[in-house]
Parts: C-alpha cells; sequence; structure tokens
C-alpha cells in the first residue's frame, strides 16, 4: 500500500528560521498618509478641472448659438433673394425698347438645343458676338395637348417635328448686330435664320417667291436643299400655326439676287420629295411699293401691249416667268351637278 501513495517531499525547515523575526506589512505602503499639502493640491486640482469643463460647455453653448443664428440668417437671405428673384420687374416703355434692340431671333434650330449638350454649344456659338444675357425657347412643338411649361420640362416633344425657334438676348445692341451676321449660317446640320426681334421691315419679295401646295410637315431645310441650285438662299420661311406649329402649306424663299428669282420659278415641273409638285410664284408687290393692281376689267385692251406705230397693230410683250397659279378647280372636290325644279301646279286649276 505504502507504494501506492505518493512521495511527500522534504522540508527543509532551515529557510524558515531566517526570516522568523523579519518586520511585518508596512502602514504606509498599505494606506498612503494624507497630509494638508496634499489635500490642498487635490481640492485645487478639481476646482480648475471643473472651471475648464465649465468654460468648455460654455463656450459649445455659445458656438452652437452663433450657428444657429448663421444659418438662420442664411435661410433668410436666401428667402429674400428667391423672393426678388421671383418679383417681375416692370420694364418701362424705354426700358422694353432698349432690350427689343439687343434681342435678335433664331429660326430652324434643331431640337437637341434644349438638352444640356445641345443648349452648351448654342451658348458657345453665339457667345463669339458677345455676352448673352438670357435665351428664351418658342415654337417647341409638343405630343400632347397639356400646359405648354409642364409639357417642355417633361419633355414631352413631338417625334416628327425636330426644330425649333430661340429668342437671345445679349447685353450689348453692338453683340447682337454681329450676331444678325450668322445669317444661314449652318449649325448642327440646320441652316439658321438670324434676325433682329426688332426688325419690322418686310422680305424683299423682288427677290422672293411664294410657294403654295406644301405638305404640312415640310421643314425649313427641305426647301433649303430644293432651292440650292438656282442661287444663293438668304431665309427660307415655312408658315406654321402658332398654336400647334403645324404648317398650313406655304412658305417663302428669299435669294440674295433678283436673278434666282427665275430660276426657281423654272422648276415648277420639278417634283417635291420626288412625289408632288408644288406651286412655285413671284411674290405680289403692294400698291404702296410700286406695285400695280391685278384688275382686269372686261371691254379694255390688254395694257401690256405696245403698239407698232402707223400700222396700229399690237406686239405682244416678251415672255415673263410668273410661275404657276392656282385655278378655280383645284380646290373643288366635288362636281356640282344642276338641277331642274318641277313645274307647280296652281291649287284647283291646270297646269
Amino acid at each position: 500500500m505504502s507504494s501506492l501513495l505518493p512521495i511527500q517531499p522534504k522540508v527543509d525547515s532551515h529557510l524558515d528560521d531566517l526570516f522568523k523575526h523579519s518586520a511585518g506589512k508596512s502602514e504606509i505602503a498599505v494606506k498612503p498618509i494624507l497630509t494638508e499639502e496634499v489635500v490642498a493640491n487635490v481640492t485645487k486640482k478639481t476646482k480648475n478641472q471643473g472651471k475648464k469643463e465649465a468654460n468648455k460647455a460654455f463656450l459649445g453653448f455659445k458656438k452652437a448659438r452663433e450657428l444657429v443664428a448663421a444659418t438662420n440668417k442664411r435661410k433668410a437671405e436666401e428667402l429674400e433673394a428667391e423672393t426678388k428673384k421671383k418679383a417681375k420687374k416692370v420694364l418701362t416703355v424705354e426700358e422694353l425698347a432698349e432690350k427689343e434692340l439687343r434681342t435678335i431671333f433664331v429660326g430652324n434650330l434643331p431640337v437637341e438645343c434644349i438638352e444640356k449638350e445641345g443648349y452648351k454649344q448654342l451658348e458657345a456659338r453665339f457667345k463669339e458676338c458677345g455676352k448673352i444675357e438670357s435665351i428664351r425657347f418658342r415654337s417647341v412643338a409638343f405630343s400632347q395637348p397639356m400646359d405648354r411649361k409642364s409639357a417642355f420640362l417633361a419633355r414631352k416633344l413631338h417625334e416628327s417635328r425636330d426644330v425649333l425657334n430661340a429668342y437671345i438676348v445679349f447685353k450689348e445692341k453692338a453683340a447682337a448686330d454681329k450676331a444678325c451676321k450668322l445669317n444661314g449660317v449652318v449649325f448642327m446640320e440646320k441652316h439658321l435664320r438670324v434676325d433682329g426681334a426688332s426688325n419690322d421691315k418686310q422680305h424683299d419679295r423682288k427677290r422672293s417667291v411664294f410657294l403654295g401646295g406644301l405638305p404640312f410637315d415640310t421643314e425649313d431645310e427641305e426647301l433649303w436643299e430644293f432651292f440650292k441650285d438656282c442661287g444663293d438662299i438668304e431665309s427660307v420661311r415655312t408658315v406654321r400655326d402658332a398654336k400647334t406649329n403645324v404648317g398650313k402649306g406655304f412658305g417663302y424663299v428669299q435669294f440674295k439676287d433678283r436673278d434666282c428669282v427665275d430660276a426657281a420659278l423654272a422648276l415648277t415641273d420639278k417634283k417635291f420629295r420626288n412625289k408632288t409638285k408644288i406651286r412655285i410664284q413671284r411674290c405680289k408687290i403692294p400698291v404702296s411699293e410700286g406695285g400695280t393692281r391685278d384688275v382686269k376689267k372686261k371691254g379694255k385692251k390688254n395694257t401690256n401691249q405696245k403698239s407698232s406705230g402707223k400700222s396700229g397693230k399690237l406686239i405682244p410683250s416678251p415672255k415673263r416667268l410668273e410661275g404657276t397659279r392656282a385655278t378655280k378647280n383645284d380646290g373643288k372636290k366635288f362636281k356640282l351637278v344642276k338641277t331642274s325644279k318641277k313645274p307647280t301646279t296652281k291649287k284647283g286649276g291646270k297646269k
């Protein structure tokens, strides 16, 4: 059995005798002695720390109050600026006239100009003439009959109409005059029609032709292409409805030279879009501008013919291209049939 129990280690009691008379625990190490000086230092330190924390809290509160005041002031200034911006300034008659002199009309603009990238290109093109004050788009065709501003913001544009017009206001009149020289230039594959907004002068009828029988969806660019071989074109205009922007079926082409008009009148047999013929005529000149009245009276000789002197024979005037004219039967869709009235009989009598 003794062999199964663990072996007890031998204890050397000689070491215990060495520390039998040693000192016990030190009171100083267990509990520090608090003198008056130490207590005063601790109290002073606590008071300073409390003052710092109080001062820090006060500064934080002051800073928060200043931040709130600055925020409120900024909001008030923004609200005031927005209110001033919304309130439209009523311009005097003189100011309106001066602004109109600084405004130009730009027609046949690509519809892409209302987008960000196209707008930048348009602005950059006309910034070469001077500083721009504002750009307003007009004659935008929409796909739905709704408020125009809402339709414009929602980009509800008509798919078959890819052009629009714009008014550009410059800071100075000289810049507007310089921009008018861009009339006829090609911008984003479109020939621009640029003119002063205050220009009340009518187009020169002697350099222009009237176009009738145009398809309602005719674009200006198509007419530029149709008449390009006749000479230098100054402007093209297809007349459209003010509300729907749908064409009315007629328009005008103005050339830079009067000789180009005869070349345009000779295109009466040329088919537009390779389908239909359009009516090309000289523009009528009003009497106030030196034109003659187009009135034919019966029983009077033709005043355009000249007499040959003693013989008294009339010499016909030289042929002049006048273009195609509309006839009375052009607008008649149905043939009128004359009906005969039946003879009426009198009451109580014979026929």
